[in-house]
């Protein structure tokens, strides 16, 4: 594909549809596509899950968060665009600098949150620019994906769908409805699931749906659902408008962050109040049932078995590539006939690839692991009932350096103080994001992403909480969360992660502490014991006595893997 073709077409339709400059994120569609031609991918060549442009006729600037700042350098050209990273640079950032007083800047349809929009209609009034939100993407038709629909059985989700939905009614009075586009939340409501995954490993529609007191809810989608149900309408994206015009005109209640601009704007024309409400943002999925806790903790449990002997393997084998290892840890979850699929592409980096926080070789190279030098590995994956993401950095080889060792030892320790910390119920996210940096910061480093997100059970891997600087969100009881400090230099990079439910404190039942769900071994030649105090080494030989104690049977007809265990869980 020519990128740089690609946006030179777009170049050419801004005066059809009278911009000057247009706004268009990375998910820039509504829908499940099999051949999406409305992202940055398709003008720029980056492929990562986060990012946002503006491009006029003589310039184009792209702004991506931390993560993918080395990605998008590599991906797209520089000759061409000119990189930012979020939130340094922001979609703000990068309107002030292309479009001018009296010229008009155009939003591609779904490129901009409701909250985003307001913001960006303050600076035109700042700056004296127009704005115009297409109806359609300027690329022209995509391919709607044949994968259907299909709703999950509450023995998977422990509730009903009414229950659910009842206890989303019980939240509104006879004047108001909500209006739901975050396809986790849509997901964990309705249990609706695609079929099949998706290129990028969803297993949750992108939809809409309306939900009012007194009557049934309505869902909005362009995919086919395999089976017919009394609980909820389901309509055709397309016939959005056209419906909404015969319902009562009530107040709207959604969340302006995370609803796409369309929809609002498209309901205030036709005489609905719009009105900011965060009460269905990150709270209802994010707490999970008994049954959904123990659907998690079995598939931590599998994840971990899976996780383990590609660790060995990637340690132990003469002459391998990154794909290798990758390849061999799906095969292992394929034993299990609950496994569906990979929760994200696997991150398996080697040496200097490591330094690359999203790294994939199957689209960024495969390199061989046949040498000495780091080897991170970030994978999870879909169960038909939960959902897993876990992380571990080894060493290959017998002699890591001791900036190596010292990176490593203090993540292990912001590691093992989130895990092992006791807090009021209802602390906020960001007082949790920074009790998981302290020592990080103490060493001299930080990292630029958050330090940890909810999972969800068969739906999305990243899900609320966001456990980060800025989230406002309240941690409770039973929710699942991953804890996953990093740290990345100029040629490497480290990170270890693992899966966490918060559960009531034994000694306060008005604190919360944390339960680790997956066993994972952590790389003892990378450890310097004398960093650590005799409560976190009391802590780091009991997780692996655990660890041991559980997979060693499972692994006596396998000698690497067995003997790999065996020598990394050994006391420190």
């Amino acid at each position: 594909m020519d990128h740089n073709e690609n946006l030179n077409n777009l170049r050419a339709k801004l005066p059809e549809i009278g911009a000057d400059a247009i706004l268009i994120a990375r998910n820039n569609s509504f829908g499940n596509f099999s051949r999406d031609t409305a992202t940055l991918e398709y003008i720029s060549g980056f492929s990562g899950s986060n990012g946002r442009a503006v491009i006029s006729q003589n310039k184009a600037i792209l702004s991506v968060d931390g993560r993918y700042i080395k990605q998008a350098a590599q991906q797209a050209d520089g000759k061409i665009w000119e990189i930012g990273m979020y939130p340094e640079l922001d979609v703000f950032g990068m309107i002030k600098k292309l479009v001018k007083k009296g010229e008009t800047l155009v939003i591609s349809p779904f490129s901009s949150t409701y909250k985003s929009y307001l913001d960006i209609l303050k600076l035109s009034d700042e700056l004296g620019f127009k704005i115009k939100v297409l109806d359609k993407t300027p690329f022209g038709e995509n391919e709607v994906s044949n994968v259907k629909l299909f709703l999950m059985d509450e023995n998977d989700t422990g509730e009903t769908r009414l229950d659910r939905i009842n206890r989303i009614k019980d939240t509104l009075n006879n004047k108001e409805a909500v209006l739901l586009t975050e396809k986790s939340i849509i997901g964990w409501i309705f249990g609706l699931r695609l079929a099949k995954i998706t290129e990028d490993k969803c297993v949750l529609p992108v939809c809409v749906a309306l939900i009012q007191k007194s009557q049934k809810p309505i869902i909005f989608c362009d995919l086919e659902l395999t089976e017919k149900t009394e609980d909820f309408d389901f309509i055709r994206l397309d016939k959005f408008k056209e419906t909404i015009k015969s319902i009562d005109k009530t107040i709207i209640n959604c969340d302006f962050q995370t609803t796409f601009v369309h929809f609002p704007i498209i309901m205030q024309n036709n005489g609905f109040s719009i009105r900011q409400s965060r009460v269905f943002y990150g709270g209802f999925e994010a707490v999970k049932n008994p049954v959904e806790i123990r659907n998690q903790k079995k598939a931590a449990e599998l994840t971990s078995i899976a996780f383990i002997k590609a660790l060995a393997y990637s340690e132990t084998c003469e002459r391998t590539t990154e794909i290798d290892v990758s390849d061999l840890f799906e095969n292992e979850l394929r034993k299990n006939e609950t496994f569906i699929g990979l929760s994200f592409n696997t991150i398996s980096s080697f040496g200097n690839n490591t330094a690359m926080v999203h790294y994939d070789p199957k689209t960024l190279g495969n390199c061989k692991i046949d040498s000495d030098g780091l080897f991170l590995f970030d994978a999870g994956a879909h169960f038909k009932n939960s959902t897993t993401d876990m992380t571990r950095t080894i060493y290959r080889g017998d002699n890591p350096s001791d900036e190596l060792k010292t990176i490593y030892t203090t993540l292990l320790k912001s590691l093992v103080m989130f895990s092992t910390a006791k807090f009021p119920n209802k602390t906020r996210a960001c007082r949790l994001d920074s009790i998981a940096r302290f020592w990080v910061w103490k060493e001299g480093f930080d990292y630029r992403f958050g330090t940890g997100h909810g999972v969800g059970n068969f739906g999305n891997v990243h899900e609320h909480p966001s456990i980060s600087p800025n989230s406002n969100e309240n941690i409770t009881e039973n929710m699942t969360i991953t804890i996953e400090p990093g740290i990345y230099l100029k040629d490497l990079g480290i990170r270890i992660e693992n899966m966490v439910l918060t559960k009531c404190s034994d000694k306060n039942p008005e604190h919360i502490e944390f339960e680790t769900m997956n066993f994972i071994p952590f790389c003892r030649k990378l450890i310097k014991k004398e960093m650590l105090n005799a409560s976190e080494l009391n802590w780091l030989n009991n997780y692996h006595k655990t660890t041991y104690e559980k997979f060693r049977e499972m692994f006596q007809k396998d000698s690497i893997t067995s003997n790999w265990l065996k020598e990394n869980t050994l006391l420190i």
